[in-house]
C-alpha cells in the first residue's frame, strides 16, 4: 500500500538525490533514463510495468524544458524504493503543459484531465493517451499509483481513481508505483 508515510520519504529521498545531484537516481537526459528502463526489461521481462514507467519517465523529457532554480534536471528513477518504482522530476507540472491547450483553474483540473481526456500540451500534436494508458492499467492490474503535480494527486488504489488536492506542493510530478497484485 502507498502510505502516507512512504509519500513523505519518497520525496525526502528525491530532495536529498537532488541536492547531492545523486546520478545513481537521477536520469539527466532520456538515453540513461531509457538504457535504465532497458535493463529493468532484460532483468525482469515486465513488459507492462516498463510500458507503464516508461511512459511517466518520458514525460519528464518530453513536456519539460524549465526547471526550478537549482533542481537538477531530467527525471529521478528508482526502481526498488520500499518495493515500488518512483519517477519524479522537478518540471513544468501538468497545469503549466496542457495550460497551453486548456483553460485550466487549478492542478485538481489539470491532474483530472491529464489522467481522464485525450489531451497533449504539445501542439499541434494528436497525442495525449499516455497517462490515461497508465491509469487504465493500473487499474486494470490492480496496481497502485499515487501521482502529484503542484498541489493535486491522483491515486489508484483497488481499481478505483480519486483526485483530490494535497497539504503541500510538489513543483514538477512525482509518481508512486506498486505493481503488487
Amino acid at each position: 500500500m502507498i502510505s502516507d508515510g512512504l509519500i513523505l520519504a519518497a520525496k525526502e529521498q528525491i530532495r536529498k538525490s537532488s541536492l547531492s545531484k545523486d546520478t545513481d537516481f537521477f536520469c539527466v537526459s532520456r538515453d540513461i533514463f531509457q538504457a535504465r528502463l532497458d535493463s529493468f526489461i532484460y532483468k525482469t521481462g515486465k513488459y507492462m510495468e516498463s510500458a507503464v514507467i516508461g511512459e511517466i519517465g518520458n514525460n519528464s523529457f518530453d513536456h519539460n524544458w524549465e526547471y526550478a532554480a537549482g533542481q537538477m534536471r531530467g527525471a529521478y528513477f528508482n526502481l526498488n524504493f520500499n518495493d515500488c518504482a518512483v519517477l519524479a522530476d522537478y518540471g513544468r507540472g501538468i497545469k503549466q503543459s496542457l495550460g497551453k491547450v486548456l483553460k485550466l483553474e487549478s492542478d485538481l483540473d489539470a491532474i483530472t484531465a491529464g489522467f481522464t481526456k485525450q489531451i497533449s500540451g504539445r501542439l499541434p500534436e494528436q497525442r495525449g493517451n499516455g497517462l490515461k494508458f497508465v491509469a487504465e492499467t493500473v487499474k486494470k492490474k490492480n496496481w497502485e499509483l499515487y501521482f502529484q503535480t503542484g498541489n493535486a494527486c491522483c491515486k489508484i488504489e483497488n481499481g478505483e481513481i480519486a483526485f483530490s488536492e494535497t497539504e503541500d506542493n510538489f513543483g514538477g510530478c512525482l509518481a508512486i508505483l506498486n505493481f503488487q497484485e
